[in-house]
């Protein structure tokens, strides 16, 4: 046999279109690690938000037995003490910290959960010193 004859064939890829996929691959995580943060930041927000739920009961039945908020803080009249990312309770005001940073100021945001009375029911208001949090609550 004659090997003169014989036409190689190409193998592999060339590198206009190695050049592509990697053009394809930067626009891809260019558009998905923003998006992934923005979803780790929200079910971090949301998780801490679910965790003052108990904390919330249990203000309100201090207030119910009391009649007063001014001693539903933690660890008195049957409030429990602050853990995880609940920070404090003073007053029926519950103090959150979700270990975010909204702003990407270089401070952890805080939400506080407040009580108000108003014709003897119980209301509860979410406020944050992070306004780009608020597009989460």
């Amino acid at each position: 046999m004659n090997n003169k004859n014989k036409r190689t064939t190409q193998k592999g890829f060339t590198l206009i279109e190695l050049m592509i996929v990697v053009a394809i691959i930067g626009v891809l995580s260019a558009i998905a690690v923003p998006a992934y943060k923005n979803y780790t930041v929200k079910s971090n927000v949301i998780a801490t938000i679910s965790e003052a739920s108990p904390y919330k009961v249990a203000v309100a039945l201090c207030y119910q037995e009391t009649g007063s908020l001014g001693g539903c803080d933690e660890g008195l009249s049957g409030v429990p003490s602050a853990a995880s990312k609940v920070t404090g309770i003073t007053d029926g005001a519950i103090s959150l910290a979700p270990n975010v940073d909204c702003n990407e100021n270089g401070t952890i945001d805080t939400f506080v959960y407040g009580p108000a009375i108003s014709g003897g029911l119980m209301t509860w208001s979410l406020t944050t010193d992070a306004g780009n949090c608020s597009s989460y609550l």
